[in-house]
């Protein structure tokens, strides 16, 4: 018998003497090879003692506030004699009442990668912080980011040839003036790639860098770390269609800055006025504004939107009437147009009185102005441009396609690497001696008739097209088994883009890669966030044109480009990855790669899973403190001279007892 003992939250919870803790380890199980697993223990129950009780707040007791709260995780370790086994996190499940007395809470224990899952929550990717990538918007950071990187942005940011609105096509005849065709022709400003068009992508290192600063985790990986996973960026694809253009949320509206109050109640180094009185919630705001462009006049209170109205140069004692309550802070903001086309919008000059009514008349509040201008600073906020996606499921969806583990190594550290690699890393464990060998069950392991592998379904144009006539994703991969039983589904919360080497409509194959992120019907598309290679620029022969800001612009020609890709290199003999699932071929290099996700990191386990020598044996074993304590899910454990790998164990921690799921190593 071993001495187990449990702390909760930094205090050491009471045991029942006869309460077995039994632990179930797993990585990945063959019930479900797309899952990442953690260690958890079976539910067991603790005693309502003195202890336990100041523990969980006396959380039976729904009279109490501010007491536990059952819905978060709390963290926790388990110390067998004195020797930490395991840290993590647990879990209140339930309360157990003996004639109206408190008797016993149940509990689970489970791993710090589940704890990390916790750690997420409902967060988002717009949650982190990626400021360091945000620049200002602007022709010099378009153009740089075409063939280069924005700079100062940490070589993260770049500005793919993605079109979220328009069908891009290239037609070199003079003639042809069409908005859509993105071949330059000088002297035309009214058709190529416009500023506009574009939106930046960034680099998933820093995704991952922003998570860790966030959650105060650390990734120890080098495949994370590689050069090649240093090439895969995300489009900053938030909405459907432009990033700022046509978006009435686009672009985040600037706080007025006023300079002067004539009653001093509104706070100018906030911008700001609190509502304090019953009698301020009826208001009545008259401005005058002067600005070069057309914009936005906007009121907010508490950062909501309360009132917005659209203008063109200088206008008059414009009205606006709302009702607030106490506590509302007031501001004024202003943002472009919908429509804007790019050149700068400023305020050379704004008055703005707000009353409120009581007593049967309007009484001032304060009358605010700025006498000097004020501009609009054109920033991209990369936060605010990411695409609507949680933390948790970003990070699940990198471990699915990769066929990564995560393992805790430390407090806030964690191991994240392909799971052939992680395997080669564990040790071997001879352990004949502590096996049951009179009783051995051998079966053939779960195995599925169908498994696929696949990425978001695609409602871009041409993936859509790819997948009606192939019945299929492109990039997606089907494998089929002469097998009874079920389909297992590994999904990926990605799109996948089938992007498009441009035709020139007047003399052949152009030099221009392009993807579209645009509907059959040719209408903009969301979808799942999208993922893609950018291993390197290309240098082109074909030119196209693009359209810089400002009211009368002069068209620029290019022939540089990032490669946007779903291959880890620009040069066919040089590629060795390619983030298809299967074998594709890609559009722009016009030949197939066989180096995809299934064949690089899934392959080895799915050929050792259906291997006709696999199997699964079940043992009974009584494990000793030492095998406990340093057993890693990795390692391979002996038994009569045959290797096993770990698929399950079931262990007592208090008796050392086991029951022991593994398979043959092929």
């Amino acid at each position: 018998m071993y001495k187990v003992d449990l702390y909760i939250d930094g205090q050491k919870a009471d045991l029942f003497k006869d309460e077995a803790i039994e632990m179930n380890l797993s990585v990945q199980n063959i019930s479900d090879i797309s899952k990442v697993f953690g260690d958890f223990t079976k539910q067991f129950t603790l005693p309502a003692s003195k202890s336990n009780n100041k523990i969980f707040k006396h959380y039976y007791n729904v009279d109490i506030s501010g007491g536990f709260d059952a819905s978060l995780r709390v963290d926790a370790f388990i110390e067998i004699n004195n020797n930490l086994y395991k840290s993590g996190v647990l879990e209140l499940e339930s309360v157990q009442l003996r004639s109206g007395n408190t008797y016993a809470y149940q509990v689970g224990f489970y791993s710090s990668t589940t704890a990390l899952k916790d750690l997420f929550g409902e967060d988002t990717l717009n949650d982190l912080d990626l400021s360091v990538q945000n620049h200002t918007y602007n022709d010099t950071n378009i153009q740089a980011g075409i063939d280069g990187y924005v700079s100062g942005t940490g070589s993260a940011i770049i500005y793919p040839l993605i079109s979220p609105v328009r069908n891009w096509y290239y037609d070199d005849v003079g003639s042809d003036h069409t908005p859509e065709n993105i071949s330059y022709h000088n002297g035309h400003n009214e058709h190529g790639i416009f500023f506009y068009d574009l939106k930046p992508a960034i680099k998933l290192q820093k995704i991952i860098d922003a998570i860790e600063a966030k959650y105060s985790v650390t990734f120890d990986s080098d495949f994370i770390a590689s050069a090649d996973f240093g090439k895969l960026f995300m489009w900053c694809h938030r909405r459907a269609g432009y990033m700022f253009k046509d978006q009435s949320s686009g672009f985040a509206a600037q706080a007025i800055n006023f300079t002067s109050s004539t009653d001093g109640n509104w706070d100018l180094s906030s911008d700001t006025y609190t509502i304090t009185a019953a009698q301020e919630t009826e208001l009545r705001i008259t401005y005058t504004v002067n600005s070069t462009k057309d914009y936005k006049f906007q009121l907010y209170a508490s950062d909501q939107l309360v009132s917005s109205r659209n203008h063109s140069g200088t206008v008059n004692n414009q009205i606006i009437y709302s009702t607030r309550e106490v506590g509302d802070v007031l501001q004024f903001r202003f943002a472009p147009a919908d429509d804007w086309g790019g050149d700068p919008v400023t305020l050379t000059s704004v008055q703005v009185q707000v009353e409120y009514f009581f007593d049967e008349s309007w009484n001032d509040i304060d009358t605010i102005s700025r006498s000097t201008s004020q501009s609009i600073t054109r920033t991209v906020t990369v936060a605010d441009q990411m695409p609507e996606q949680k933390v948790s499921d970003f990070m699940s969806s990198l471990l699915k396609m990769f066929n990564l583990v995560i393992v805790p190594t430390d407090e806030n550290k964690y191991d994240i690497e392909p799971l052939d690699d992680w395997y080669g890393e564990g040790t071997t464990h001879e352990i004949s001696k502590y096996i049951d060998t009179k009783e051995v069950d051998i079966a053939k392991p779960q195995l599925y008739r169908r498994i696929n592998f696949e990425y978001n379904e695609t409602e871009a144009i041409l993936g859509e097209q790819y997948r009606l006539q192939n019945d299929i994703g492109y990039g997606d991969i089907r494998a089929d088994f002469s097998f009874d039983g079920e389909e297992l589904d590994v999904e990926v919360g990605f799109d996948h883009m089938l992007f498009e080497r441009l035709d020139n409509l007047n003399n052949g194959i152009t030099t221009i890669n392009v993807g579209k992120s645009i509907t059959r019907e040719l209408e903009p598309y969301i979808g799942k966030p999208l993922i893609f290679y950018a291993p390197g620029t290309i240098t082109g022969t074909s030119t196209f044109a693009y359209i810089p800001s400002g009211s009368n612009p002069t068209e620029v020609s290019k022939t540089d480009f990032w490669l946007a890709t779903n291959l880890n290199d620009t040069s066919a003999a040089s590629v060795t990855k390619t983030i298809n699932f299967g074998t594709e071929i890609d559009p722009y290099l016009l030949q197939g790669f066989s180096q995809g996700l299934y064949n690089t990191y899934w392959k080895d386990y799915i050929t050792d899973l259906y291997d006709p020598s696999r199997r699964k044996f079940t043992y009974k074993a009584q494990m000793p403190l030492a095998v406990m304590i340093n057993l890693k899910l990795n390692d391979k454990l002996t038994i009569e001279q045959r290797n096993y790998v770990i698929n399950n164990i079931s262990l007592n921690l208090t008796t050392g007892e086991a029951k022991l799921e593994l398979l043959n190593d092929v």
